[in-house]
């Protein structure tokens, strides 16, 4: 039982942190996005795809 509750931590704590980590690319892209910067660019600094970064971009805007 103690083992499943660990796993459960770990995994929400994982989880928390690949949000954060989400919510920190979305606001340099919209950053370096007004900067002018090309999708290329932005996905080649943060190391994401330039699908990733489009979507990213995308919530901005809703």
């Amino acid at each position: 039982m103690q083992d499943n509750i660990e796993e459960y931590a770990e995994k929400r704590a994982q989880m928390a942190v690949a949000e954060a980590e989400r919510e920190n690319n979305k606001k340099i892209v919209v950053k370096l996005s007004a900067k002018g910067m090309s999708v290329e660019e932005i996905a080649s600094i943060l190391e994401i795809t330039e699908a990733q970064v489009r979507e990213l971009a995308e919530k901005r805007s809703a």
